[in-house]
């Protein structure tokens, strides 16, 4: 293997080390309401409207390694949204484990339509 074998492993890693950053500051400065997890929310949504923009347009395989891989795969919270969905039902909260279930998925998947017009209107 020569030295460009390795670099998707690089860029899949830089872009980590920068999407797991992210997360942290992200998440840590949108408060909770109430029970609800609104900082997994905010990142999902913006996780998931930013690796359709990066998906449906054409960029470079480098490009997707570090983004999409990378720095969105840290990014995104998908095993935070299933453990705080979890703690919602377990305390009791019925009402925020379903609004946080219905709203990550239809919020991520209304990104999904927003980065898919956005690359067309291109």
């Amino acid at each position: 293997m020569g030295p460009d074998a390795f670099m998707p492993v690089i860029l899949v890693g830089l872009g980590g080390f920068f999407g797991a950053i992210l997360r942290y500051l992200v998440s840590g400065m949108v408060a909770r309401i109430a029970e609800f997890p609104t900082g997994t929310l905010i990142v999902n949504v913006i996780g998931s409207t930013t690796l359709s923009i990066f998906t449906f347009s054409s960029v470079p395989d480098s490009t997707m390694y570090f983004v999409n891989t990378g720095l969105l795969g840290s990014f995104t919270t998908f095993s935070t949204f299933a453990y705080e969905t979890f703690k919602l039902l377990e305390e009791g909260e019925n009402m925020y484990f379903i609004l946080n279930i219905l709203l990550n998925v239809l919020l991520c998947l209304v990104g999904v339509v927003v980065g898919y017009i956005v690359v067309n209107l291109i």
